[in-house]
Parts: structure tokens; C-alpha cells; sequence
């Protein structure tokens, strides 16, 4: 994708969130949609991106484990820094990765950004759930 393709989806998006967020404040009547929206996007320094969408409270979107994915961040209060990572080990290759995860959790505002050194890390320490597909 062209980057500013790629920049201007993201633009929207966050346009339609503050639009969302601006018009029903979430404690005077409750959410308006899902506890917890994503945009999670996995990019290679070379090679093609994964990205996938993910809703909690109802779970779905694209993201193949979306109901696991919607625990642990129930558990974390919609914060993927603090999603405890998955036991296991990774190789020490060389291929960096990018992940981002733009959305929000109970009206908030989230945002996550980290590069790793491979794949296996990133979706090892991410929880081994939302990064995998």
C-alpha cells in the first residue's frame, strides 16, 4: 500500500473515533458501541503487512481469535503493554517487525507502537493472540 493511502486511512479512522467519542460520552449513557475497538497492523521491513480489525463487547472483526484477544485485554484494561507475554522461546533471527494497534478501549483513546526483532517476539510479547494472524 502507498504510504499516503496508508496515512490517510488512518486519518479517517481516527476521525470516526473522535466523531464517536464527541457524540455520547460513555459515562452518562454507557458505551455507544463495543468496550474496545483496534486497528492492529503487523508490518515487515520487507514484505507485505497483516492487519486486521478487532471489537470487544461483542468480540469479532478480523482477527481469527478475536474472543481470546478480547480477554486478555479485559484483563489489562485495554492496554496491550500490560498483556503479560506468552511462555515460549523465538530464534534469534533477524527480521524486524513493526506493530500498532490504534483504537480505543471504554471511550479512551489507545494507542501502542513497538518494533521487535522477529516475528515470534512480537507475538510472543504481545500475548501470543493479537499479532499472529
Amino acid at each position: 500500500m502507498h504510504m499516503s493511502h496508508a496515512r490517510n486511512r488512518w486519518a479517517a479512522v481516527l476521525a470516526g473515533m473522535a466523531v464517536a467519542m464527541t457524540a455520547a460520552p460513555a459515562q452518562a449513557a454507557g458505551p455507544a458501541g463495543p468496550l474496545g475497538s483496534y486497528v492492529l497492523a503487523l508490518r515487515h521491513d520487507a514484505g507485505p503487512g497483516i492487519e486486521r480489525y478487532l471489537y470487544c463487547d461483542p468480540d469479532g472483526g478480523t482477527l481469527i481469535d478475536a474472543s481470546r484477544a478480547c480477554d486478555q485485554l479485559r484483563s489489562a484494561h485495554g492496554r496491550i503493554e500490560r498483556i503479560p507475554a506468552r511462555p515460549g522461546a523465538c530464534t534469534f533471527q533477524y527480521a524486524p517487525v513493526r506493530v500498532t494497534a490504534h483504537g480505543t478501549w471504554n471511550g479512551r483513546p489507545r494507542y501502542f507502537e513497538r518494533t521487535y526483532p522477529n516475528r515470534c517476539v512480537a507475538v510472543r510479547d504481545t500475548g501470543g493472540i493479537l499479532f499472529a494472524g
